[in-house]
């Protein structure tokens, strides 16, 4: 059986950039001013406090299976405290939360170039109560469960870069097998479209137990593809029996191919999701279920019925 869920989210300095940390519509977080253009939580004390039992990859310290607070201060702290943060309190597909209030169950946090938006002249291009002249970043995670609960089960970033600041995309290729190992996939394109001269392509595709995958195995071709993340647009799907996911693009610079103008990566663990998916939905019937109960109970206490 399978879910989808398809959304709308030098060596050394290459290396930052795939592992370090610093520092869709983006709003205001919730319990800020909407009228406040730069409203947004208080930033966290970082490095945040994670908890040192977490294994696999991370995404500029972001790992699987973090809590909540964990994944958002760590991306908070990643993109600095200019970044904007927006929480969005739905993200599975065809969830019954049984009357239940869900907590965060996504978050982008997003920087760049911003002024407060004119909704007057630029309504059609504002972006919560700002207008962005430019995006440099916008880290995306699920953070899907019932309250309380909630983890952190696929990770999308987007680095756009300037001018001036672009990498040479093999360094990044290094530093990606550096820090990912050889990939199960490779896909190399020189097409030119709009701005880029093409792009590398890198996945790595692991079974449930954490071996690679390759062909002939079938679970290869069941497996790999399961998660992208393609400008401010983040898609998954996930399959029970599946197991991690990296991927990662780079798209060339049309003006030098040999420079990278774009660099995306993103990464789930297919089998974990599916489990969380589905650990959710039943411990939000029986929360749905006891509310059902203790509304019922108090109705019986207080109620004064005549016939």
């Amino acid at each position: 059986m399978s879910i989808f869920r398809n959304r709308r989210m030098a060596f050394a300095a290459a290396l930052a950039f795939v592992s370090g940390c610093g520092g869709h519509d983006a709003a205001p977080a919730a319990g800020a001013d909407p009228a406040a253009p730069d409203a947004s939580p208080a930033m966290p004390h970082c490095p945040v406090a994670v908890r040192k039992d977490l294994a696999g990859p991370d995404i500029v310290g972001l790992k699987l299976g973090m809590t909540l607070p964990e994944a958002l201060g760590t991306a908070r702290c990643a993109l600095g405290g200019d970044a904007r943060v927006k929480p969005e309190n739905q993200w599975l597909d065809h969830l019954d939360t049984y009357g239940v209030e869900l907590g965060t169950q996504s978050f982008a946090v997003k920087k760049g170039e911003s002024h407060p938006c004119n909704y007057q002249k630029e309504w059609q291009s504002c972006d919560g109560a700002i207008k962005w002249e430019r995006v440099d970043e916008i880290v995306t995670v699920a953070t899907p469960g019932a309250p309380g609960h909630e983890k952190a089960v696929a990770v999308w970033r987007v680095r756009n870069f300037r001018d001036g600041q672009m990498p040479p995309v093999q360094t990044i290729v290094d530093a990606l097998v550096a820090k990912y190992g050889p990939p199960q996939r490779t896909q190399d394109s020189d097409q030119p479209n709009g701005y880029t001269a093409g792009y590398r392509e890198l996945e790595w595709i692991q079974d449930r137990r954490g071996a690679p995958l390759a062909d002939p195995n079938p679970l290869y071709r069941q497996c790999l593809g399961a998660v992208h993340a393609y400008g401010e647009q983040t898609d998954v799907q996930w399959k029970d029996g599946c197991g991690l996911n990296v991927w990662a693009r780079i798209s060339l610079s049309g003006k030098n191919p040999g420079l990278a103008l774009e660099f995306d990566s993103a990464m789930v663990q297919q089998s974990d999701l599916y489990a969380h998916a589905e650990a959710t939905q039943n411990a939000l019937r029986q929360l749905g279920q006891a509310r059902r109960e203790a509304e019922v109970k108090n109705a019986q206490a207080g109620s004064d019925v005549h016939l």
